[in-house]
């Protein structure tokens, strides 16, 4: 392998979404209405440095944009929620909004096996990697029981406790195709 092809530049891009409802039975016929709105998508672009002339062993580090950077929850109740004696309609315990949110630039490295140009017409590649997303926030809006707690409070300790899920690890399978002759 050349010096020159030791190291490349690739551009690409992950997307994940999970938006499906979730019921979570607190008690005997009574259960909370989750309905989550999680994606994930990032553009990147990264060098790959192969440091070995005949090793497909590589070692890459980017710089990524994610245009959702955050989690967000809808918490409901469309019953009656009885919590140990303590009945609420669903008018009262109305409507949670709970928001993670990181930074939306995000730094990567990785490593892995494959060519980024291939010696042959296809090439297959593994690579294992993290994003780092920076110190979440915690967005929090409520209407319902909540307006008479204290529960704004919490928010900063929350923050505080999430402050180390600064990082996302990355899995991916690659798949390369060499468009000209091998010489």
């Amino acid at each position: 392998m050349s010096t020159t092809r030791r190291l490349t530049l690739r551009v690409g891009g992950h997307y994940f979404s999970y938006q499906q409802q979730v019921g979570v039975k607190v008690a005997t016929d009574s259960y909370i209405q989750i309905k989550p709105d999680f994606a994930i998508a990032v553009a990147q672009a990264n060098l790959t440095w192969h440091p070995f002339r005949r090793s497909s062993f590589f070692l890459t580090g980017g710089v990524g944009y994610t245009w959702h950077p955050d989690l967000r929850l809808t918490l409901t109740t469309q019953d009656k929620l009885n919590l140990d004696g303590l009945e609420l309609l669903p008018e009262d315990v109305g409507t949670v909004n709970l928001g993670f949110r990181w930074h939306p630039i995000v730094g990567y490295l990785g490593w892995g096996f494959g060519r980024s140009i291939p010696r042959s017409r296809l090439g297959v590649g593994f690579e294992m990697g993290v994003f780092y997303l920076g110190k979440p926030s915690v967005q929090l809006e409520y209407e319902g029981f909540l307006e008479t707690t204290t529960i704004d409070e919490q928010v900063p300790i929350a923050e505080r406790n999430l402050s180390n899920y600064r990082y996302l690890p990355s899995l991916n399978l690659t798949v390369s195709y060499r468009l000209n002759k091998s010489k």
